[in-house]
């Protein structure tokens, strides 16, 4: 272990937080042996939590530091984990970058999609490894989803939809997230973009509407016998309505609702000409279904049912022998006798999925190889979002490819305003 790459935490909120922990599970399973060797956050007592929380779960105290060129002065190191707000990312990663240092960092890879390029190209000029650290896909359930994708036995794909409705009110996990450079949106539904890129590929071009529904959120607290709420004034939109258009006329479709209260939905499930396949929330544990009709289950159908579907989905089965093609060396390691669906609570799979992203970058760094969600993957989830707001601003459809050159910044021009990628001179 003593031999691992030397990396540095900068940004030691939840986030640095859980990747500790991740890098805990890695190293407890034997995938990485990378050491910690500093970590960094401008609020002074978040550094010395995290290089507490390190000690306990390490056996190593990293050196603590307040700005990243204290850290680059005072401890030795060939890598770094940016886990800090991104609208920053490009403000680390890139001068680090520059100077051959490899880092991993945080989804979104930026805000908008000339950070994300600035990032990439400062890759490109450092010769150094550029990872995302994207763990959605890394759940067992996407695993399993691709493999049936990619096996054909329910035919071609026809058609995916997820929806999400929830979040009410309230401050989703911070407030920077409501802020135009924050982007809510972006910084959650980044990850789904990236599923439908991992199991479809890119779309050719992209639709969106977008809004802003609650202008004020609360923050939460227990206080006394009642409930203290502060409000915070919201800027990024939280209604989402995106339309993916791939080849062959056939559509993605993701809409995602932050506003609604009550009751909420969240459902993902792709469409076959043979059948469909319903992909249950990553970190739950709860297995993909499966529902592959047959022309009795077409006899049995009500007026009132036509339009309901066939038949119900059933959790698919998978063998041992089919798992172990299904499932790397690594994710049976972390999730073992793994079939369809495991049984452990959000934390334990949370950290099990970030040991994964860690183990794939520090094998790059250490023995060569491109990971799996590098800065092009990254780039890419970003860009998908961010087409449907700039769809939203024009009030046209969008193609996903300039977008990516930045021929489309409409939407975007404002934000990178805000963090200092373009100015008014």
């Amino acid at each position: 272990m003593s031999g691992g790459t030397r990396f540095i935490l900068v940004g030691c909120g939840l986030m640095g937080k859980r990747h500790i922990r991740g890098l805990a599970e890695a190293r407890r399973h034997g995938l990485c042996g990378a050491r910690l060797v500093g970590v960094i956050d401008k609020v002074s007592d978040r550094a010395s939590e995290a290089a507490e929380l390190a000690e306990r779960l390490l056996g190593e105290r990293p050196a603590v530091f307040t700005s990243l060129e204290d850290a680059v002065e005072g401890v030795e190191f060939e890598a770094a984990d940016v886990c800090t707000e991104p609208a920053s990312h490009h403000l680390v990663a890139e001068p680090l970058l520059e100077a051959g240092v490899s880092c991993l960092v945080e989804k979104p890879l930026s805000i908008t999609v000339r950070g994300c390029r600035r990032i990439l190209d400062a890759s490109i000029k450092g010769g150094a490894v550029l990872a995302v650290a994207e763990n959605y896909r890394r759940d067992p359930v996407n695993r399993l989803a691709k493999a049936i994708i990619d096996g054909g036995e329910l035919g071609g794909w026809i058609g995916a939809l997820h929806i999400i409705a929830g979040g009410g009110d309230a401050v989703l996990l911070s407030p920077w997230r409501h802020k135009l450079s924050g982007g809510i949106l972006i910084d959650l539904c980044c990850h789904y973009m990236d599923i439908f890129n991992y199991f479809f590929g890119a779309p050719e071009r992209v639709s969106g509407f977008a809004a802003l529904l609650r202008k004020v959120r609360y923050l939460r607290e227990a206080g006394g016998n009642a409930v203290k709420k502060t409000p915070v004034e919201a800027e990024a939109e939280d209604f989402l309505d995106t339309t993916l258009h791939y080849r062959d006329n056939i559509v993605a479709k993701f809409v995602a609702n932050l506003a609604v209260t009550g009751e909420g939905v969240w459902r993902r499930l792709v469409f076959f000409e043979g059948g469909s396949m319903e992909i249950p929330m990553e970190r739950t544990g709860e297995p993909l279904r499966v529902s592959k009709p047959l022309d009795q289950d077409y006899l049995e159908l009500m007026p009132h049912t036509a339009f309901l579907g066939q038949k119900p989905g059933e959790p698919y089965s998978v063998s041992q022998t089919a798992a172990e093609e299904i499932y790397d060396r690594e994710t049976r390691a972390l999730f073992p006798g793994i079939l369809n669906g495991y049984k452990m609570d959000f934390w334990e799979a949370d950290s099990k999925l970030i040991a994964l992203e860690l183990a794939d970058f520090f094998r790059c760094v250490e023995e060569g190889g491109v990971p799996e969600t590098g800065g092009r993957e990254g780039m890419l989830s970003v860009a998908m979002v961010v087409a449907a707001l700039e769809s939203s601003y024009a009030g046209r459809s969008v193609r996903l490819e300039d977008v990516l050159e930045l021929k489309v910044e409409g939407y975007q021009a404002r934000i990178n305003r805000d963090i200092g990628l373009i100015s008014d001179k």
